[in-house]
C-alpha cells in the first residue's frame, strides 16, 4: 500500500501542475493600426468562427509595443503602414518569415512589394506624403517648390519619430536628394524656409484648419478622408516623386502550427474582394488606399490614379536599418531637441 502511494504521488503532482498550467487561448491577438482592421476582424470571425482579439493603436505605438515585448510577444498578427518598419522588426527577429500566401492574385506592383524572405504581406498602399491645402489655393508641383519664398513658414509636416508613416516620407526626401547622409541638406533647407513640425496627422491637419499654415504634408489616406468629409474646402495634390507606402501585415515568430494556419486564413480574408470592398466603402480614413490584387475593387473615384505617377519605391531593408539614426538626426537638427 505504501509503495502504491509513493507511485501515485508523482502522478498526482503532474496532474495538478498540468491543470494549473497556463493554456494558450484560442484564436488570434491582432494589433491593428489600420482604421478598418477591427471591422474586418469581426467579419472574419463571423465567417470562420476563429476568435480575434483586437488591440487598436497608432502605427508608432504599435511598433514601439512590439519592439518592447521583444521575444515575449503578446500579439499574433499586426497590421500597419510601412515596409521599412516591417524590415526593422524582421532584422530584430521579431516576426516570422515565409508567411506570404501563394494563392493571392497579385498585380505586378503587388508582386514587387513582396520581400524575398516573405516576412510581411503587402495588402495595399497609400502615399507617405501628399499636399493637403485649401481647394481655392494652388499647391506646389514638386518637393523642391517648398523652398520658394511664398511658402516660407506656411507649410507643415509630422514628426517621423512619432508618426510611423512619416518616416518613409523623410527617407524619400533623402533618397531623391543624394541619399543618406547627403540628403540632409534638403531637410535643412526646408527647416531654413520655416517648415513647421507637429506630432502626427491630426495635429498637422488641425494647424491647417486653424490657418496656422497653408499647406499640410500628410499621408494620402488622411488627406483624402478630410477632402471627402468637407467637400469643396480642401484639395489633395500629389507632388512629383511621391513615396509609395505599403500597408503590411506581419506574424509573430512564436505562433503554433494551428495559429499559423489561422493567421494565414486571416490574411487571405483581408485580401479577399469582399473584405476590400468593405474596407474601401466603410473603412475611412484608411479605406482610402490603392489595392494590389487583381480581384480587388477599384480605389475610391475621388483618388488620383497613380499609374502614370513617378513614385519612389524605397528599399525597405536599406531604409529600415537607418530609421533610428535618421529619426535621431531629425530630432536633433530639425527640431533642435
Amino acid at each position: 500500500m505504501r509503495k502504491l502511494i509513493w507511485i501515485l504521488i508523482p502522478l498526482l503532482i503532474v496532474v495538478a501542475v498540468w491543470s494549473f498550467w497556463p493554456r494558450q487561448k484560442p484564436g488570434l491577438v491582432f494589433y491593428s493600426a489600420v482604421s478598418y482592421g477591427p471591422m474586418l476582424a469581426q467579419a472574419f470571425t463571423k465567417e470562420s468562427g476563429i476568435p480575434v482579439r483586437v488591440v487598436e493603436m497608432s502605427t508608432g505605438a504599435l511598433l514601439a509595443r512590439v519592439s518592447a515585448q521583444g521575444n515575449n510577444p503578446q500579439w499574433d498578427v499586426a497590421w500597419f503602414d510601412g515596409a521599412s518598419a516591417a524590415a526593422g522588426l524582421q532584422r530584430a527577429h521579431l516576426v516570422a518569415s515565409g508567411i506570404v500566401p501563394r494563392d493571392i492574385p497579385w498585380t505586378d506592383l503587388g508582386k514587387s512589394l513582396i520581400p524575398a524572405d516573405g516576412a510581411w504581406i503587402p495588402t495595399g498602399y497609400t502615399l507617405a506624403g501628399v499636399f493637403l491645402h485649401p481647394a481655392k489655393r494652388p499647391a506646389p508641383a514638386t518637393w523642391d517648390d517648398l523652398l520658394q519664398a511664398r511658402w516660407r513658414g506656411r507649410f507643415a509636416m509630422n514628426n517621423p519619430a512619432i508618426s510611423g508613416p512619416t518616416y518613409p516620407q523623410v527617407a524619400g526626401w533623402l533618397y531623391s536628394h543624394g541619399g543618406w547622409p547627403a540628403g540632409q541638406s534638403f531637410l535643412l533647407a526646408l527647416k531654413a524656409n520655416g517648415m513647421q513640425v507637429y506630432p502626427k496627422n491630426s495635429n498637422t491637419i488641425h494647424a491647417l484648419s486653424q490657418g496656422e499654415v497653408d499647406l499640410a504634408i500628410v499621408q494620402s489616406s488622411a488627406a483624402y478622408a478630410l477632402a471627402a468629409e468637407q467637400p469643396g474646402r480642401w484639395a489633395v495634390s500629389i507632388p512629383k516623386s511621391a513615396v509609395l507606402l505599403p500597408r503590411v501585415m506581419v506574424f509573430a515568430d512564436h505562433l503554433s502550427a494551428k495559429q499559423r494556419r489561422d493567421a494565414a486564413d486571416f490574411a487571405r480574408f483581408m485580401l479577399s474582394p469582399k473584405a476590400q470592398e468593405l474596407a474601401m466603402r466603410k473603412g475611412a480614413p484608411d479605406g482610402y488606399y490603392w489595392p494590389i490584387t487583381r480581384t480587388a475593387p477599384t480605389a475610391d473615384p475621388g483618388m488620383a490614379s497613380t499609374q502614370s505617377l513617378p513614385l519612389i519605391n524605397l528599399d525597405p531593408a536599406f531604409w529600415g536599418a537607418r530609421e533610428s539614426a535618421i529619426n535621431a538626426w531629425f530630432s536633433s537638427h530639425i527640431l533642435g531637441q
